[in-house]
């Protein structure tokens, strides 16, 4: 007995040993791969992408770690961006490229095949190859010199000397090409173009309950609602938030998005199918990480961006102040990068998006910029009628041939699979990709066939010029050459918040945004008949701007750009302004303004969605059992900050979320009621003009046999959320915390479902705020509590001589796990401190943690000469 125990601790011994011998020559192996931050570095000279380096490149990495490129002429500087973005992020951009072009499936294998089909479909990658042929000469050279720094880092890094994650999947990254920058341009338009998913849900709504209840289910915005050109007038801003949340009540004369018409309601979809439960079923289909950026407005509120400007009459220092935070899907490495470009008088510093020339928010010596999302209806779905054949598309009583675009996708382990993809007038037949993934779904229920839908978007014309217009803008000087650079930005169309060192501060919402012949493009249109056709896009002079305002600030917070009379229509899905009301309501409580005070708003988490509805659930709620009494108890005595100390903050969270279930599950049955749960916005205006009116129809849940009323649907939501708090947190409330359950997830980009992986590469961090929050906290409505949605990038900009300017990214600079700057900037971003905006190389080099210096191939031979 005693010989077996000690031959098994041997054995047991042996195993540990072995075991840890492994992990340590994997660990070694993978740090081999952590990028050169120190020395000279002699890259290749002239490529096919792009040309050689003319001078030394320094690149500095402060003592954040973010990197400061200086050279002597912007093309060198641009060649020393794309080295860094390839030194941090080399697999995030290649796992974006693959993304953009719809090649997933050559790594993954198999299990990609149905994103593939539909990225493939929607055709992003013949966008950008079609948009690169249209782009101008002088902005290609600017582009292919970036691309030939991130292809000098490709050709002289392979094996284990690149990413960790190319050895797990074994691959080796191609060449960067022009295409390649576009195509993640292209992606980073549809992550914040998401209007078809409201016109899926409108369809499947008026299917359920008719087009009156379905517009009570999606109230407009109120027209009494913030508008960006009208934030001085105080009869439209309201004193605070309540009257954001009884949005397009009685007296309300805007018309009601869907409502104009109803027509082919017996067309060739059965009566239970729900489309945005096609769409979102097939899209989920395959990696987790392509799922959520594919459906990333469909699962959670405020993808959107707060930002504001005040001119030097509100400065603490004579000159303007800006901030912005941009709000986009979670993931690690994070979307954005921060770096400091210089080359000769050219100089940027900001956020970058790994893979593009070009920052898209921060500052150069002369002005500033931000930006937030538009919300621009610039997405229309067309109902298509198809001959037998499949081949013609009926148009005006003629028919009109379909293109055909032969498509390979190339799947590890599998031989290719072939798409025909068939494209109309109005753009692909994206219902080809969904009904092929359906039909191949292993579900015990599949989803019925989708009837033909046709997809039109701006990104998808041949010369989307959006990267000429942040080539433009990081070198423009004052407010007309901004303006102007603004002409050629296409998709999505962004509210840009403008300041200058000579005072002056400014607005455009710049973007094509469609003229249709009829109809509000709320819902998928006949494209048979040609009443939607698009004739035209708003004038670049008549879209929304401003010019130093009279009320010397300005903010947008992806609310209504213009009031109600504005001639055209921009869009129709503009969330409840409560956090534009808050950084409104927070600039005129003070006269003047510091850094500081811009970052304390940014931190806010004061709930004017729990100002505006708390109340009126207050009012309702009749609860019996001992823990709803105490909850409830805790509710009156809040402040309504949503801090992540709060338990009412949890408790109001948790109500709100059973509310609407509560209220539409019946009327709506569990495919359309899941697809309605996440939009935050239209639940609470119709949850308050619901107990406003004591609507029994919505309120009496027709599957129980007896009728409720609207104190009791109220009072069951309620003790359904304690009770499911309770499951979590335990009986005793005193310890309820909200970010005891509240976490803002951060997944790998790609391995995050490989378990063995997740802990060394995925993030997770305790957050406060909801999705009406400055600090904005959303929760995923099919990831209860969790936070998928994030200010990932912070910065407020001092355009003063002092400079006091400062950012932050969510997560780090390094895209290497094994790097102490894989997610260093974590907790400074959960406690909203920013690190400094350093331009001054003085200021960079003190503290400095590496010291790169690139020299070209040519330029070393000679110099042995």
């Amino acid at each position: 007995m005693r010989f077996a125990l000690k031959a098994l601790l041997i054995v047991a011994g042996l195993a540990l040993v072995v075991a840890t011998a492994a992990s340590l020559a994997l660990y070694v192996y993978a740090r081999h791969s952590l990028p050169a931050l120190d020395g000279t570095l002699v890259v290749p000279g002239a490529q096919s992408s792009g040309p050689a380096i003319t001078a030394p490149v320094d690149i500095i990495r402060d003592a954040d770690a973010i990197p400061h490129v200086f050279a002597a002429n912007k093309l060198d500087a641009l060649f020393g961006l794309g080295y860094v973005h390839a030194q941090d992020r080399l697999w995030q951009m290649e796992f974006q490229r693959r993304i953009g072009h719809g090649r997933l499936s050559e790594i993954f294998g198999r299990a990609t095949v149905p994103q593939d089909r539909f990225l493939r479909t929607v055709g992003f990658g013949r966008a950008a190859r079609s948009a690169w042929t249209a782009t101008p000469e002088w902005a290609k050279t600017q582009i292919n010199a970036y691309v030939a720094g991130v292809n000098a880092f490709i050709s002289t890094h392979h094996g284990s000397a690149l990413p960790p994650e190319f050895t797990l999947l074994r691959f080796e990254p191609e060449p960067w090409t022009g295409p390649d920058v576009l195509a993640w341009v292209k992606m980073m338009a549809w992550d914040l173009s998401a209007n078809y998913s409201f016109e899926l849900l409108r369809r499947d709504l008026v299917r359920m309950v008719g087009v009156e209840r379905m517009a009570e289910l999606m109230p407009p915005y109120p027209v009494a609602g913030l508008s960006i050109l009208a934030t001085g007038r105080a009869d439209e801003s309201g004193s605070g938030g309540e009257r954001a949340g009884h949005a397009g009540g009685a007296g309300t004369t805007i018309p009601v998005p869907g409502a104009h018409r109803v027509t082919g309601l017996n067309s060739s979809n059965p009566p239970h199918l729900s489309l945005s439960a096609a769409f979102t079923g097939a899209l989920s289909q395959g990696s987790p990480a392509v799922r959520d950026f594919l459906l990333g407005a469909w699962r959670a509120e405020a993808l959107g961006s707060n930002n504001w400007v005040v001119d030097g009459t509100l400065s603490a220092t004579g000159k303007p102040l800006l901030a912005n935070d941009p709000h986009l899907g979670t993931r690690i490495p994070s979307t954005w990068y921060l770096a400091h470009v210089v080359g000769g008088e050219f100089e940027m510093v900001g956020a970058t998006l790994p893979g593009v020339p070009a920052v898209a928010l921060g500052r150069n010596r002369f002005i500033a910029w931000g930006a937030t999302n538009v919300a621009a209806d610039v997405e229309d779905l067309y109902r298509e009628h198809l001959d037998e054949t499949g081949r013609f598309a009926e148009f005006r009583g003629t028919k009109e041939p379909i293109t055909i675009v032969p498509e390979t996708i190339i799947v590890k382990g599998r031989g290719p699979i072939q798409l025909q993809v068939r494209v109309t007038r109005h753009g692909p037949l994206v219902s080809d990709a969904i009904n092929a993934t359906n039909a191949e779904s292993t579900r015990k229920e599949k989803a019925p066939p989708v009837e033909p839908l046709a997809f039109r978007w701006t990104a998808l014309d041949a010369d989307d010029s959006t990267v000429v217009s942040f080539l433009k803008v990081n070198e423009a000087r004052t407010w007309d050459q901004f303006a102007t650079a603004l002409r050629d930005f296409v998709v999505p169309s962004q509210n840009f918040v403008y300041a200058d060192v000579d005072g002056h501060i400014g607005y455009y919402a710049p973007g094509r945004i469609p003229i249709r012949a009829g109809g509000d493009g709320s819902r998928p249109a006949e494209g048979w008949t040609g009443d939607a056709e698009w004739t035209g896009w708003i004038p670049f002079d008549r879209l929304p701007h401003l010019f130093d305002p009279p009320d010397h600030f300005i903010v947008t917070a992806n609310h209504r750009p213009a009031p109600p009379e504005y001639p055209y229509l921009l869009g129709l899905e503009w969330p409840e302004p409560y956090r534009a009301q808050r950084v409104v309501d927070l600039i005129r409580e003070k006269a003047t303004f510091t850094p500081d005070d811009f970052a304390r708003m940014q931190a806010d988490t004061y709930s004017l969605h729990a100002r505006a509805l708390l109340p009126l659930l207050l009012q309702h709620a009749q609860p019996s059992a001992p823990e709803d009494r105490q909850a409830i108890a805790m509710l009156r005595g809040w402040n309504f900050d949503s801090s992540r100390v709060s338990a009412p903050a949890a408790i109001f969270a948790a109500w709100f979320h059973q509310l609407a279930p509560t209220l539409v599950g019946d009327d709506l049955g569990p495919l359309v009621a899941d697809s309605y749960q996440s939009r935050f916005t239209y639940i609470t205006r119709f949850v308050v003009h619901t107990l406003i009116r004591n609507d029994a129809r919505w309120c009496d849940d027709g599957r129980t046999g007896k009728q409720e009323t609207c104190d009791e649907a109220v009072t069951t939501a309620l003790h359904l959320a304690v009770a499911d708090l309770t499951r979590r947190m335990g009986g005793d409330m005193a310890r309820w915390r909200w970010d005891r359950i509240h976490l803002a997830a951060f997944p790998h980009s790609g391995l995050d479902t490989v378990a063995a992986l997740r802990p060394l590469l995925s993030r997770a961090v305790p957050n406060g705020g909801d999705w009406s929050t400055v600090n904005v906290g959303p929760v995923a409505a099919d990831a209860l509590y969790e936070q998928h949605s994030v200010p990932g990038y912070r910065q407020i900009i001092d355009l003063s001589p002092a400079n006091d300017s400062r950012f932050l990214d969510a997560v780090g600079e390094s895209g290497h796990p094994l790097s102490p700057h894989y997610d260093d900037f974590l907790a400074d971003w959960q406690a909203v401190r920013h690190r400094k905006m350093r331009m001054e190389r003085a200021e960079i080099e003190k503290g400095a943690i590496g010291r790169l210096t690139l020299r070209s191939q040519l330029s070393s031979l000679k110099s042995q000469r």
